[in-house]
């Protein structure tokens, strides 16, 4: 809002990290783009979700042209926690209000209990812009990056010299990557390396012809046109043994922090140079098992393509779930399954989603994402640049405009200051009995101070499909729904990424026999209702 003689064509707030340990102070950047300049004084107020935290005033003589000023803030307690913070710009003379910003930031012991993964994919020894990329995802509050497609061959990860060529002739460059982790670093980022358990260059797959994977008619199995080919991922193989090995170097000679495997979810099954069956699930798990016993400080990530093998990789030592979901799962409903039968399957780990939608696909996206965070899952959405992760093959990455974007991040910020309300720090619980408008899905939890209840709209009769292009659903205005609560309500209040704001609104509502009845002002796509109870 802008109601002074001050025009500003940016005013905006961000954490210096993605993500802080217990103890870090929090360094906020606040910047402004003024088109005049006069004397302001900014008022920086500080929440713990619901909770009013602290208020600091500083006085900021504006420049024409940009300007930028730091705010420390020391965070009290080492329990995790999310945090929300709102800047309001006011005129030094008036005293009125000119604008308002907001961020949010959290405190975790480590970034693989709450994960919001990006990506980055472009390792050419020509690129210029490293700082501006990892600072881009930091407004979104980035807290780990895969590394996708940065190695030599998938047999030999790290190259023989600093620049060198991918299987695909892209030119890369070790020194790149280097200065990639480095960034991410600075911004409190994890790095994470990618690798495939099973493919190996057409060359080395040719030449080691008792260390393949070779189907039912022992044909060998390729993956592409005389690109890749699939090897025996068996434990204690000599593939398995050589990838481990290889695991090894990496993460001695370079500052990685742990490793991301992938599979391609073909072949299911297979057989070794003996025409001997292969218990693939088994060999995804051993795999994982022997790399965190190899490095036990170092998270470990495998991905379920399809949800497959799920039922065995959730109960493998991976630091979370990562799930990339393809049809038949088509529905958002089948999204939100997946997410809540790969947390139960694993003892509540988090659950990280890749799930691939064009860019000018906006609701499907957010959707998605209201769907994926109200179940107790984040997503895999954006890395280069802030671009969308729209293909299995990241660098066919694209952008999205502004206001996009801006979305994005507000959902980012909903369930980071919130996190001890909705995120996946908090378990789903069962739903209470309640009654509510058809097409909305329902997700509820029980908190310290109260519950949540996450409210999806999926339009009237609440079956969408992601895979397809639809319509916005229909705005549901002025309903009631009504919650059966086993304990006395003192208030509720209502928090959405669709709206201008993070500030949680009041809401009115009335106190029966064990239940209450909400007025809801308007649902448009993912709006969270907190209820605090009464204390004792």
């Amino acid at each position: 809002m802008v109601v002074s003689w001050l025009e500003l064509k940016e005013f905006s707030v961000t954490p210096d990290r993605g993500t802080y340990l217990p103890g870090e102070k929090v360094r906020l950047t606040i910047n402004a783009e003024s088109t005049t300049a006069g004397s302001t004084h900014l008022e920086i107020q500080t929440f713990r979700g619901l909770e009013f935290i602290s208020k600091q005033s500083n006085p900021w003589n504006l420049q024409i042209g940009h300007n930028q000023i730091e705010i420390p803030f020391q965070p009290q307690g080492n329990d995790p926690a999310g945090y929300g913070v709102q800047v309001i710009l006011f005129d030094g003379n008036t005293g009125k209000p000119i604008s308002t910003c907001e961020t949010a930031f959290d405190i975790l012991p480590d970034w693989t209990v709450f994960p919001r993964y990006g990506f980055v994919c472009d390792f050419s020894p020509s690129r210029s812009n490293i700082e501006e990329t990892i600072e881009t995802l930091n407004r979104f509050h980035i807290n780990g990056l895969q590394f996708y497609d940065w190695q030599f061959r998938h047999d030999t990860l790290i190259p023989p010299q600093d620049d060198f060529s991918d299987p695909l002739g892209r030119p890369l460059s070790l020194k790149i990557t280097k200065a990639l982790i480095a960034s991410a670093h600075r911004f409190g980022m994890k790095a994470m390396p990618y690798l495939a358990i099973y493919a190996a260059s057409a060359a080395f797959w040719k030449s080691h012809p008792d260390w393949d994977l070779y189907d039912q008619n022992h044909a060998l199995i390729p993956f592409g046109d005389d690109f890749l080919g699939i090897m025996n991922p068996v434990a204690q193989g000599p593939w398995s043994t050589h990838l481990l090995e290889e695991c090894q170097k990496v993460l001695t000679q370079l500052p990685f922090d742990g490793l991301h495997i992938d599979q391609y979810g073909d072949p299911k099954t297979g057989f070794d140079e003996l025409g001997q069956p292969v218990d693939l699930p088994k060999a995804f798990v051993d795999f994982v098992t022997a790399a965190v016993k190899q490095h036990p400080q170092a998270p470990v990530l495998f991905n379920a393509v399809g949800n497959w093998p799920i039922e065995s990789l959730a109960k493998a030592p991976t630091a979370f779930n990562y799930i990339e979901i393809w049809p038949p799962k088509t529905t958002y409903s089948d999204v939100a399954d997946i997410v809540r039968n790969a947390r139960q399957l694993s003892g509540e780990k988090p659950v990280v989603i890749a799930l691939y939608l064009p860019a000018n696909r906006p609701i499907n996206n957010r959707l998605a994402d209201a769907i994926i965070f109200s179940a107790g899952g984040t997503r895999i959405e954006l890395g280069e640049n802030g671009r969308l992760l729209s293909d299995p093959y990241f660098p066919k990455h694209e952008p999205i405009d502004a206001g996009f974007s801006e979305i994005l991040r507000r959902q980012l910020e909903l369930i980071i200051r919130f996190e001890e309300w909705i995120s996946p720090l908090i378990k789903e619980s069962a739903l209470p009995k309640m009654q509510l408008p058809e097409g909305i899905q329902p997700f509820f939890r029980k908190t310290v101070q109260g519950f949540s209840l996450s409210l999806v709209n999926l339009g009237h009769a609440g079956i969408l499909n992601w895979t397809e292009n639809h319509p916005q659903p229909e705005i549901k205005r002025g309903f009631t729904i009504e919650v059966s609560l086993d304990e006395p309500i003192e208030s509720i209040w209502l928090v959405s990424a669709d709206r201008d704001s993070l500030s949680p609104e009041p809401v009115e509502f009335q106190a029966l026999a064990n239940a209450v009845t909400i007025e809801v002002p308007s649902l448009e796509i993912w709006d969270v209702l907190l209820f605090v109870k009464k204390k004792a």
